[in-house]
């Protein structure tokens, strides 16, 4: 397992709050297909990227952001080639090559399955050894917030943090709710 520095952390930390700041990050999800959310997010991290290498003296900050980014479905070296676990191949909803490698993964639902199949799928993207660190946000489409809020229950605590701490996976979740009150 790759180690965490705390430049790792806060370039993560700095991702997941500038992409729900972003006024393109919808709020209400319910009527939309996940693909619909993650085209939405696409251009949002690609203008993190492109605000990161800016400041950190990239010439051409622009083109270095879209070549150290890669979505799902997009042709290149992370469409093809790609080694298998358990008879499938794991593929993440986004990944940034540089300055770290790590893969995003976008969920939304009122099921709680949703959240353990997304901690699957972020489990598997560093025990195979294909990316260093995972950021995975889940959307709590329910009205109530009752997957947001068990994240203040004691087992859910332990388990985000040792998917963190064991496995690289930042994990965060959002709401509705939540989102209005940032904006």
């Amino acid at each position: 397992m790759r180690k965490k520095t705390p430049q790792v952390k806060e370039f993560i930390e700095n991702l997941h709050n500038f992409i729900i700041h972003s006024l393109q990050l919808r709020t209400k999800t319910e009527n939309k297909g996940e693909a619909q959310i993650q085209s939405e997010i696409r251009p949002v991290v690609i203008r993190f990227l492109e605000n990161y290498f800016k400041e950190a003296g990239y010439k051409d900050a622009v083109l270095k952001a879209n070549k150290s980014f890669y979505w799902e479905g997009q042709e290149g070296q992370y469409g093809r080639d790609k080694k298998t676990v358990f008879g499938t191949r794991n593929y993440p909803d986004f990944i940034i090559e540089y300055p770290y490698l790590i893969a995003i993964e976008y969920k939304k639902s009122k099921s709680g399955a949703a959240v353990k199949q997304g901690l699957g799928q972020s489990i598997m993207h560093t025990m195979c050894e294909e990316f260093h660190y995972v950021y995975y946000l889940f959307h709590d489409e329910n009205k109530d917030e009752k997957i947001i809020k068990s994240i203040e229950n004691e087992k859910e605590k332990r388990i985000i943090e040792k998917m963190w701490n064991d496995f690289n996976i930042f994990i965060r979740f959002i709401s509705a709710d939540y989102l209005k009150s940032l904006k």
